[in-house]
């Protein structure tokens, strides 16, 4: 393990770079166990005179970045983009999730600069990794059903998960595949735009990929369209790609029996409730090792890539049109 100052030193060397603006030191204090995540970004975002809100519910602490009133306009759809800021007990958690709140707190200040219309709403959650508990458990489950009484119904929700790893974007399919199209509309129109989104801002960068639930679990039981970006090295994308089926219909899931279950049956299950392979199973050589390094200790800031966050730095500038 390697001690402050030098890990300081080496994330300045590659972050600072590609990026140019991010404060590794900064990083790392956010990484500490024990931290205050919650007041941590507040402080952040004070310290750069970024308008904020902190709103509780229900025990949960959700921060809320809204900007000036021009910049907005009734005239084009809300785009709200989502991290989680909660992280597993006893784990840094710099892919999950401190990557993407970063990668969010770095854009906020950038839209401070913005005098044009964006339609940029910016909520940091907690509570996603409740959703284990059950999905009215999860943060973001509250929070959707508090949207909803603001009239956010119609917003386009962005979630970033896991965004620090890797060199190819990736649109997550959860919440789409093996659910009836009738109840997938509004996801797959929304899957749809964002998959424009990532051939505007990282051309042949991107694929469309069945991924863990983060989230948009919540927002979709609250009733509300969200859709997962996320980061994975383009070896471990391509691998898990070619052993997931075209299409998944909901028949696909129809199965109530251990035995009844095929190979492709436990892959998928295991994606979609982000279970972790067991030692001597063949899937461990085929889900993602970026997707089994999280709730674990060895998820660190040491496995993060800088090309990561030049990827989510376009996107994000593709959303706002910037």
């Amino acid at each position: 393990m390697f001690s402050e100052n030098t890990r300081e030193k080496s994330l300045t060397a590659a972050f600072v770079r590609y990026i140019g603006r991010i404060n590794s030191g900064a990083f790392i204090e956010f990484l500490k166990l024990g931290m205050d995540r919650c007041g941590f970004i507040s402080a952040w975002l004070t310290e750069n005179e970024i308008p904020h809100k902190v709103v509780p519910i229900a025990k949960k602490k959700h921060i809320i970045i809204k900007y000036s009133p021009q910049n907005y306009s009734s005239a084009f759809k809300v785009k709200t983009l989502v991290a989680h800021y909660d992280r597993e007990k006893n784990t840094e958690g710099a892919n999950d999730n401190s990557a993407a709140c970063f990668q969010l707190m770095l854009f906020a200040k950038t839209l401070l600069k913005i005098n044009s219309v964006h339609n940029i709403i910016i909520i940091f959650t907690d509570g996603e990794e409740a959703g284990a508990k059950g999905i009215t458990k999860q943060g973001s489950y509250l929070l959707g059903t508090g949207l909803k009484k603001l009239g956010m119904e119609n917003s386009d929700i962005f979630v970033f998960d896991m965004c620090g790893r890797g060199d190819t974007l990736i649109l997550s399919q959860s919440g789409i595949c093996g659910r009836p199209k009738e109840r997938v509309l509004a996801l797959d129109i929304l899957h749809s735009e964002a998959c424009a989104y990532a051939e505007k801002a990282c051309p042949n960068n991107w694929l469309s990929l069945l991924t863990p639930y983060s989230d948009n679990a919540g927002f979709i039981a609250s009733g509300l369209s969200a859709q997962v970006i996320t980061v994975l090295p383009y070896d471990e994308a391509k691998l898990l790609l070619q052993y997931l089926p075209k299409n998944i219909s909901s028949h696909f899931f129809k199965f109530t029996e251990e035995k009844n279950k095929t190979a492709i049956h436990s892959l998928i299950e295991l994606i979609i409730k982000n279970k972790k392979p067991q030692k001597n199973s063949p899937f461990k050589n085929i889900i993602p090792q970026t997707w089994q390094l999280m709730h674990t200790i060895y998820d660190t800031a040491e496995t993060l890539t800088p090309s990561a966050f030049f990827l989510i730095e376009n996107y994000l500038h593709c959303l706002a049109g910037i």
